[in-house]
């Protein structure tokens, strides 16, 4: 049985970045835009984010390889952080890491950060030759698609180690207009103004482990969460729903009108694999924004208001106000917030997010109180 520690969050703090901030940066650059009063009379729920770049270098339209040099640069300090962080939580040492998976998507260049990581932790006595097993198209599933692969490959190898690792510097994706740089500039669209508002930056690591005991189900020391079972799944015909397209002018986060409604097509599946009269009392639900945190909620069955005591994703709708969405960061985040703030040990857990394609991910389990556990023997 595999035990989640908790995870490290990390966010480029010298840049804090408000709502009123792009509204204002929109007022100027969207001015044309017939969708601009529309987009800042919207409360998406978001009152503050982090960028590893000012404001003013995020809203510089440019090309793809001018914004690519800057988020790289951004991602690679928040992963460095962010792995040694997760390694000092679990008290572990680059040497005891057997396996590293990552989960990246605004910056999938060649060699990934899942090298990136192995040489710097080389450096500090990781084995270079430690597993890795990267992914670039994940989006805001990664969270809940790579604990889960995590724990799975946890559950056949007791007593190894495996490294989580979601950098996501997600400014990348706020474009000032969508257009072709080399000609007349066109009025911002309804997505390049939306998407502004949502994504924040930042990177979050973990490690899942199984002891290797007898019955490999007696938790290590400082474990938050216990992982029993996970599950993925993929919505046919949603190709198009929520996308990610390369363009000349940089990355360009898309979506169709409706789309987060498609979390709805998720509750049959979900249930199905769920066991029968199973109910989480905690859920950790991925903050994509306020419209899928209460499909979300509407989904499992509990009130979709976040002012009603019966909404188990009220710290959702705070971190969603605090640092955004940012991506597969954000179950991590979530996961361990949840760890700080005196969860009920033992209370049965349900971590769940949805991401492009429309693709969901969730992992099922326990929370421990991480400063309770026992040693393993």
């Amino acid at each position: 049985m595999a035990y989640a520690f908790p995870p490290s969050r990390v966010f480029p703090l010298q840049n804090p970045i408000s709502t009123t901030d792009i509204h204002k940066e929109m007022e100027v650059s969207a001015k044309d835009s017939p969708f601009l009063e529309r987009v800042i009379a919207m409360d998406v729920g978001v009152r503050n984010r982090y960028f590893v770049e000012p404001l003013e270098v995020v809203a510089r339209a440019g090309n793809m390889e001018e914004r690519n040099k800057w988020a790289k640069r951004g991602m690679r300090a928040l992963a460095k952080q962010a792995v040694l962080e997760a390694l000092e939580r679990a008290s572990l040492l680059p040497k005891d890491i057997h396996h590293i998976i990552t989960s990246n998507s605004v910056n999938p260049g060649t060699p990934g950060v899942d090298v990136y990581a192995v040489n710097e932790l080389v450096k500090r006595g990781m084995s270079p030759s430690v597993k890795r097993t990267p992914a670039t198209t994940l989006g805001c599933v990664g969270g809940a698609h790579t604990l889960g692969t995590a724990a799975d490959w946890a559950d056949t190898h007791p007593g190894k180690n495996v490294l989580v690792l979601i950098p996501e510097p997600l400014s990348a994706v706020y474009q000032t207009g969508g257009h072709d740089i080399s000609k007349p500039r066109k009025p911002a669209s309804l997505d390049s103004l939306l998407w502004r508002l949502f994504f924040g930056d930042s990177a979050a690591a973990c490690v899942v482990t199984t002891p290797n005991n007898a019955r490999h189900d007696r938790p290590p020391r400082g474990a938050c969460m216990r992982i029993v079972d996970s599950w993925q799944y993929v919505i046919p015909d949603t190709m198009t729903t929520y996308e990610l397209d390369h363009l000349s002018d940089g990355l360009h986060f898309l979506s169709e009108r409706g789309a987060q409604r498609m979390v709805r097509k998720l509750k049959a599946p979900l249930e199905e694999w769920l066991p029968e009269g199973w109910r989480p009392e905690t859920v950790i639900g991925h903050p994509g924004g306020p419209a899928v945190l209460r499909n979300m909620a509407d989904m499992l069955g509990f009130p979709a208001d976040p002012d009603d005591p019966g909404n188990p994703l009220k710290l959702s709708w705070k971190r969603l106000a605090e640092i955004g969405n940012t991506g597969g960061a954000a179950v991590c985040d979530l996961l361990a917030e949840t760890a700080e703030h005196a969860p009920n040990p033992g209370s049965e857990t349900l971590l769940l997010a949805l991401g492009p394609g429309v693709t969901g991910g969730a992992v099922r389990g326990q929370m421990l109180d991480p400063n309770d556990t026992p040693a393993v023997a």
